[in-house]
């Protein structure tokens, strides 16, 4: 008898602190999500108040190629643009420039590649020096004491954004394979949506 009575008394001992480590893992688990919530919704909020601004931008930008080409970017034709921030030194830069060679092959005529080059020196002659190594089939500005790039806020490369008549439709600020599936269908439902 003494036996199973002592084996009943810790159990009912315990309860109330299971009780409260079961409250207490409901409340923290409530609080993770809610402050997961709270910064998402923060990052979507910076997020809009920055394509505000790339938009803007977009809006009033021309750009001078090193082909010596004039370009307003609100009075391009294609629906689609991409400006390409890079740089010959930028490795990551170099890397996904074979995708974009191959996206611009795709797109021609629908989306317009344009390159941003952050080069200090002597832009205008690496510019071609990439161009004839990577066979680019897109032009480049030349950002010479970051005015374009500081009117996108930019500071590091490589960066892309994706106009989809002005409005911001992606935006990479990582290397990145503009071969992807998921990019690609991105772009055509955007270019279908025209």
């Amino acid at each position: 008898m003494i036996g199973p009575v002592m084996g009943k008394r810790p159990i009912k001992k315990y309860i109330p602190i299971l009780l409260f480590i079961m409250a207490f893992s409901g409340f923290l688990s409530t609080q993770i999500l809610w402050d997961t919530y709270h910064l998402n919704a923060e990052q979507v909020d910076q997020d809009k108040q920055k394509y505000s601004v790339y938009e803007s931008v977009f809006q009033g930008l021309k750009l001078t190629t090193t082909k010596s080409r004039s370009i307003e970017l609100k009075n391009l034709k294609e629906p689609i643009v991409l400006l390409n921030f890079w740089a010959s030194w930028c490795v990551p830069c170099l890397k996904e420039l074979p995708s974009l060679v191959k996206f611009q092959g795709k797109f021609e005529g629908r989306v317009k590649v344009i390159g941003i080059n952050g080069d200090e020196e002597n832009p205008i002659e690496m510019v071609n020096k990439i161009e004839k190594k990577y066979k680019l089939n897109f032009e480049s500005a030349t950002d010479i004491n970051s005015e374009i790039s500081s009117k996108f806020l930019i500071g590091t490369y490589p960066i892309s954004i994706i106009f989809h008549k002005g409005k911001v439709i992606y935006f990479s600020k990582t290397i990145h394979d503009f071969m992807d599936d998921k990019f690609i269908s991105l772009i055509e439902s955007e270019l279908k949506a025209n």
